[in-house]
């Protein structure tokens, strides 16, 4: 069997798995009975976790087998020790207790620079994520900064112990032919550290195991890194110094944009017009939320959320809130939505008390991550 046949046959596997993993929590979320029941929401989350772990590991495994290099958005200006922390911030909130802690030391002030910021993203997170679910217990320490002989950034991981540095640098090192998997833990999260090692080499970067008799030995990673230090003129970090939320509203009319436009006058509001641009945008940079309405030309709104849900559990991406604007009654937009992905939903014409609500908690939210 060639790989190209493997990579055909892992396709329709991945299309098949996702279409009854969508479906079956459609339905699990119509049930009436249990709906307010918090056990029944905890389990449902657990679920749809466990079943985005399945689809990622199916298409981690077709990134192995594909001779193509990886491609990536491209580069934008962020600040890498705020990208570090939240991504360590979403990981400990995940593991629940399950993992070794993640400790952030890096240095208090920002590191302003220009990469591939969700490719970064993609592959410090199947790297700590490993490292601590392999630790189990304790505290792994993660430093980063700039490299001290200029020209990139440095991160170290000090896991609970040596063995587990050395276990996900040979992971990150390895070619796909070289892997022989020893037990369940290395085939869990051996594919995909070596998934993150194939996105890391495409990035220039390098990761090794160091071990230095002044020093605990560590995991050491490598990343090319163009400093930027102008604030003034680059608009993504006076965006995130802006108060309020960044929303992408969907929505073709434009008298319903401008109503959608006076309601959310304090926070920072982008606008697409369609699905398909809707999709786009939400590819190329992070939202707090999106509204999404659902009778737009084109690709409508339903289509666009389970699209955007795809790439999330593609790529590796965190889930944005999609909250769908519509004037159907409230059975369709359930039986639609949870089918695609979203996560709530608001009535048209909107009524200003349940946004702020909306507003307020994903600012509540927000905070807690900071």
């Amino acid at each position: 069997m060639t790989n190209q046949t493997m990579l055909s046959l892992l396709d329709y596997l991945c299309n098949e798995a996702r279409n009854s993993v969508h479906a079956s929590f459609g339905l699990m979320a119509l049930c009436p009975t249990p709906a307010g029941d918090p056990a029944w929401r905890t389990y449902l989350e657990n679920s749809k976790t466990s079943a985005d772990r399945l689809l990622r590991s199916i298409d981690d495994i077709r990134e192995l087998l594909a001779a193509q290099a990886a491609t990536f958005d491209p580069p934008e200006v962020f600040d890498l020790t705020l990208c570090l922390g939240e991504t360590i911030e979403v990981l400990n909130l995940a593991a629940g207790g399950r993992a070794s802690r993640l400790i952030l030391q890096s240095p208090a002030r920002p590191t302003p620079g220009r990469q591939h910021r969700r490719a970064i993203e993609q592959v410090l997170t199947r790297i700590l994520d490993a490292v601590s679910k392999l630790g189990q217990r304790g505290e792994t320490r993660v430093s980063a900064g700039l490299a001290p002989e200029g020209g990139g950034v440095v991160f170290d991981i000090l896991p609970v112990n040596s063995k587990i540095a050395l276990r996900v640098a040979d992971w990150l090192n390895a070619e796909t032919e070289q892997v022989n998997f020893q037990d369940s833990d290395d085939m869990l999260f051996g594919i995909a550290t070596l998934v993150a090692g194939k996105r890391l080499r495409a990035l220039g970067g390098t990761a090794e195991f160091v071990s230095d008799a002044r020093a605990p030995m560590a995991l050491h990673i490598a990343l090319p890194w163009t400093v930027e230090s102008d604030t003034a003129s680059h608009p993504d970090r006076a965006e995130q110094d802006q108060p309020g939320l960044n929303i992408l509203v969907a929505e073709d009319s434009d008298e319903s944009f401008v109503l959608t436009g006076i309601l959310l006058q304090k926070e920072t509001v982008w606008r697409a017009r369609d699905g398909l641009e809707a999709v786009n945008m939400m590819k190329s940079r992070r939202f707090d939320v999106a509204l999404m309405d659902i009778h737009m030309p084109g690709l409508d709104g339903y289509k666009a959320i389970r699209s955007v849900r795809d790439w999330e559990t593609q790529t590796g991406n965190a889930r944005t809130p999609i909250v769908v604007l519509s004037s159907d009654d409230l059975d369709t937009q359930m039986r639609s939505a949870s089918q695609s992905g979203c996560s709530g939903f608001l009535r048209k014409p909107l009524d200003q008390h349940d946004l702020e609500d909306l507003l307020d908690r994903l600012k509540a939210a927000r905070a807690v991550c900071a």
